[in-house]
């Protein structure tokens, strides 16, 4: 396990900044999230800590060690891509063993760590079988392994469950967590799915334009995020956004009001507090429903219990309380309250 310490990291393609002078502290056994967008420099700042980038300016420590002039092999890291990466032609065990071939580690060693991997990642009865005899879970798994039997003081893992489909993305998620929880190692994790920056984060670290825009665990970014930016890609339906001026506890032009769907309720009568709006679209998860509404200022979401049946296209107030608003400075995006 180790600290990874980021300051001033910035790298430049040509003129264009993909990480731009990024500083951020990972813990020791912390498994820290970078979600963003798409292009906002998530995976070049975790190429750069791997050293598969070189930056531009700035330095990278781990475990108190500057490692900028330090190629990858002796960074005491592994690294799970996207795409598994594993040898078509060799067996479960034999892509295990690899990393530790290179390493010119004994067949004693060899063995040991191999049979740890397969146990813990349950892949015991398919040390024999090619990559292409497994589903992509298992795959994913062996992946996991061959970084793992590594003893990496940093495990980096870039975006290793979009591949696989939504039930299974769901299993590994929680697999994935138990195995941190197992193995303690520190996990720089990159995704562009916030639901699963949510789940399986001690901290998240909030990107956009190659810049960290907030820092935090995954309640205190959903609970107080730091700007508009923040607050609209963290959630599920997105936070509603609306001028200060039309929200009746406001009344300020100055500000942009955030409010959580699920911090919304609504009326069939008329409520001098409320926003009028008409019903346009239900959404039925399971036991929650989502009401859009439209409004003079566009969509607003509205989380419903599903027994709560709205009629389409009917007239209506959303209604919420004073203090679940969030408040944010219409000139800059930041967080006022």
């Amino acid at each position: 396990m180790a600290e990874v310490r980021l300051k001033d990291l910035t790298k430049k393609f040509k003129d264009v900044a993909a990480v731009d002078n990024v500083s951020l502290n990972v813990r020791d056994g912390e498994f820290l999230t970078l979600v963003g967008p798409s292009g906002c420099g998530k995976s070049t700042t975790l190429r750069a800590v791997a050293g598969l980038e070189n930056p531009t300016s700035g330095n990278i420590f781990i475990d108190g060690e500057r490692v900028n002039d330090l190629p990858p092999q002796k960074r005491h890291i592994s690294m799970v891509f996207q795409s598994y990466a594993l040898f078509p032609h060799m067996t479960v065990e034999s892509n295990l063993a690899f990393g530790l071939k290179i390493k010119k580690k004994g067949p004693e060693e060899k063995a040991k760590r191999v049979k740890w991997a397969v146990e813990l990642l349950g892949l015991s009865g398919f040390e024999k079988r090619l990559p292409k005899e497994l589903s992509g879970g298992q795959r994913q798994r062996v992946a996991l392994g061959r970084a793992l039997v590594l003893e990496p003081k940093v495990l980096l893992l870039d975006e290793p469950l979009s591949n696989l489909d939504a039930k299974l993305r769901l299993r590994m998620r929680t697999e994935l967590k138990r195995l941190h929880k197992k193995i303690k190692t520190t996990i720089i994790y990159v995704t562009h799915d916030q639901a699963e920056a949510m789940t399986l984060s001690d901290r998240m670290a909030v990107m956009k334009d190659g810049r960290i825009l907030q820092v935090g665990t995954p309640g205190q970014i959903y609970e107080k995020p730091a700007d508009v930016f923040c607050a609209g890609f963290i959630g599920s339906p997105p936070m509603n956004f609306l001028p200060g001026e039309k929200v009746p506890q406001v009344k300020d032009k100055n500000v942009v009001v955030g409010i959580r769907p699920e911090d919304l309720s609504i009326s069939l009568s008329r409520i001098d507090a409320g926003i009028w709006g008409r019903s346009s679209v239900t959404e039925t998860l399971g036991s929650d429903s989502y009401l859009h509404v439209d409004t003079s200022e566009g969509l607003v979401s509205v989380r419903l219990k599903s027994d709560q049946g709205i009629l389409e296209d009917k007239p209506l107030w959303l209604v919420s309380h004073k203090e679940k608003l969030h408040l944010f400075d219409k000139s800059t995006g930041r967080r006022i309250t």
